[in-house]
């Protein structure tokens, strides 16, 4: 298992959308997750947890809950004029339940006390989250450094609960991202970004 730069890792980094159907090694799936797991959390609280779904039926499962509430969403028919990402983000819907793996990003109160709802108790996910999106990006570049691809969804949240009975994810855990992990059918980067002149400012706001 052959692995790339840190540096190439992040200039090739794209969001796939489109995968291959071969199976993601368990030890593949494990080396991301562990990667995940270095990043640096507020007061090394580490408060997340990663959900690995590679049984068929609970991916075909999970992944028909996000195609559904995708299209409910933006409708089931493309109209002419959508933009590109969407149609991107369109196909993957369509092709969620049929992933090599899914990866579910859980926040955890690890005191337990959580529960949704309660009165003046902010959600995990605002509390917490700034950590959580740390050992996503880490996670995310591991798995390109790896030869996989990744890429970052949210709608799953729209109906969290069904999901998190499926999975048995107790009150005190909230899910934030859902991600397909799998060999891309397609090319990484290069990457189409601004340069960095044009979004930094030093001293002071325009400065060059």
């Amino acid at each position: 298992m052959s692995d790339i730069g840190l540096f190439d890792a992040i200039y090739s980094q794209r969001a796939i959308t489109r995968y291959r159907s071969d199976p993601v090694p368990r030890e593949a799936i494990e080396k991301v997750i562990e990667a995940a797991t270095k990043a640096p959390s507020g007061g090394n609280t580490q408060p997340w947890h990663f959900v690995v779904i590679t049984d068929r039926e609970l991916v075909a499962r999970i992944g028909g809950i996000y195609r559904d509430k995708w299209l409910e969403r933006r409708g089931a028919e493309a109209p002419a004029d959508e933009p590109a990402a969407y149609r991107a983000a369109r196909y993957l819907a369509n092709h969620m339940p049929e992933a090599p793996a899914l990866i579910l990003v859980c926040v955890v109160d690890h005191t337990k006390t959580y529960r949704p709802g309660t009165p003046g108790e902010p959600a995990l996910r605002e509390r917490l989250g700034s950590s959580i999106w740390l050992a996503a990006q880490n996670m995310f570049l591991a798995a390109r450094g790896l030869g996989l691809g990744t890429r970052l969804t949210t709608t799953h949240t729209q109906c969290e609960q069904e999901i998190k009975d499926i999975l048995g994810l107790p009150d005190y855990v909230e899910t934030v991202a859902l991600t397909p992990l799998g060999y891309p059918r397609g090319r990484f980067g290069p990457t189409d970004r601004k340069p960095a002149s044009q979004v930094t400012s030093w001293n002071r706001w325009g400065g060059s």
